[in-house]
C-alpha cells in the first residue's frame, strides 16, 4: 500500500476532528483543502485511506453523496442525545433566515437554544446548549461560534453570541440522518485496533485505567507509534505506567487556569476528598495568581480535560501523566500575574 500523502493526511485528521468530511469546497477553502478535494475523487486515493482506517481502527469511513463520515466515539449516542440531534436539524433546516439570505449565515446561539427546547424539554436551556455544542460545533464542526463586531454603531452593549451556519449544512444533515438511521455492524477488532480506538478517544492509557490492553500496547508501541505518525499529526509517548498521544496541532497551554491545574494535580498526592478539591484549588490560585479570581470549575474542567486526575471512590487521584509536568514561576512572573 502506498504511503500516506499531506493531502490523505488533511482529510484523516477532519475526520477525525469532526467524523465528517464534504468533497464540496467552501468559498474561503484553502488551495491544500481543495487539492485534497481533488484527490479524494480518485479510486486509488479511496482505497488508500479505506485501508488505513481500516488498519488503524477496524472500520473505514461511510460514504454518503461523496461526504465521508467517520463516527468512532466513547459510546453510542443516547436517545436523549440522538433527540436534541434531530430537533436542532429540524430547527436549522425550517430557519426562516436561512432561507432567505444565502450569504448572512449567523444566527443567535440563544434563538436556536430556545427553539430545540420547544421540543425537548427534558433538559434545560444550559444543558442543551452545552450538547448542541458538543454535537455540531465541536465534533462535527457544522456551526463555527462567531460574534458581532464589537465598536460598531447601534451594537448594544450586551453582544449575543452568534453560530455560523455551514453553507451544507442541510445536505450534512441529511447524510448524518442516514448513517445514524443504518443498521450499523461491530467489527470484529484485532487488540491493537481496540488499543487504537482507545488511545483515539482518550489519548491517555495505563496500567491502571485500561489493564487488560496494557500489555498489548507496551508488547507492540513501536508498530502502534508508526501508525500514528503516519497521520502526521500525533505522536505517542510511552512511559513505565503511562502512554500519551500528543497532539501537535495544539500549542502548549499558558492559561492561567491549566497552570493552577498543573499545581493542584501535583497536590493531590496519594488523592483529595472530593469535597476537598474546592478548597485546595482555591488555594492554589490564590498563592499563583494573587489578585485575580479564577472559577473552581474552569481549573477542575483543566484537570479532567488534560487527564490530570480521575475519581477513585470518593477521592481524586492524579494520573502518571503528572509526572511528565513541572510549573515554576519566576519573581518576574509573579509581578506579572498582580498587573
Amino acid at each position: 500500500m502506498a504511503r500516506i500523502t499531506k493531502l490523505d493526511q488533511l482529510v484523516i485528521n477532519e475526520l477525525l476532528d469532526h467524523g465528517v468530511f464534504t468533497t464540496t469546497p467552501l468559498p474561503a477553502a484553502t488551495q491544500i483543502s481543495r487539492a485534497a478535494i481533488s484527490e479524494l475523487k480518485k479510486p486509488s486515493v479511496q482505497q488508500r485511506l479505506s485501508y488505513y482506517f481500516k488498519n488503524m481502527f477496524g472500520a473505514t469511513p461511510e460514504n454518503f453523496q461523496e461526504n465521508l463520515f467517520f463516527m468512532i466515539g466513547k459510546e453510542e449516542l443516547s436517545p436523549e442525545v440522538v433527540h436534541v440531534l434531530l430537533a436542532t436539524v429540524k430547527t436549522i433546516i425550517n430557519e426562516p433566515e436561512l432561507q432567505s439570505n444565502l450569504e448572512d449565515r449567523a444566527i443567535p446561539t440563544q434563538k436556536i437554544v430556545r427553539q430545540v427546547h420547544s421540543e425537548v424539554t427534558e433538559l434545560d436551556e444550559r444543558e442543551l446548549l452545552r450538547c448542541i455544542d458538543a454535537l455540531f460545533v465541536k465534533r462535527f464542526g457544522l456551526f463555527t461560534p462567531d460574534r458581532l463586531e464589537e465598536g460598531a454603531e447601534n451594537v448594544p452593549a450586551e453582544i449575543d453570541d452568534y453560530w455560523e451556519i455551514h453553507p451544507n449544512f442541510n445536505e450534512f444533515a441529511q447524510n448524518l440522518i442516514d448513517f445514524l438511521t443504518n443498521e450499523q455492524t461491530q467489527p470484529v477488532l484485532s487488540d491493537v485496533q481496540k488499543v487504537n480506538r482507545v488511545l483515539l478517544t482518550e489519548q491517555f492509557m495505563s496500567p491502571k485505567t485500561t489493564p487488560q490492553l496494557w500489555p498489548v500496547l507496551v508488547a507492540h508501541k513501536e508498530t502502534i507509534a508508526e501508525q500514528w505518525t503516519q497521520g502526521g499529526r500525533f505522536v505517542l509517548e510511552v512511559g513505565d505506567q503511562y502512554a500519551l498521544l500528543l497532539d501537535q496541532q495544539r500549542q502548549p497551554s499558558v492559561a492561567k487556569p491549566y497552570l493552577a491545574a498543573l499545581v493542584v494535580a501535583h497536590q493531590l498526592g496519594a488523592g483529595v476528598a472530593a469535597d476537598d478539591l474546592t478548597g485546595l484549588i482555591k488555594t492554589v490560585t490564590a498563592e499563583l495568581f494573587p489578585g485575580f479570581t479564577i472559577q473552581p470549575s474552569q481549573v477542575k474542567a483543566a484537570l479532567l480535560e488534560n487527564d490530570l486526575m480521575r475519581a477513585q471512590d470518593d477521592y481524586w487521584v492524579p494520573t502518571p501523566i503528572v509526572a511528565r509536568f513541572a510549573v515554576t514561576q519566576d519573581e518576574e512572573s509573579k509581578e506579572g500575574a498582580k498587573s
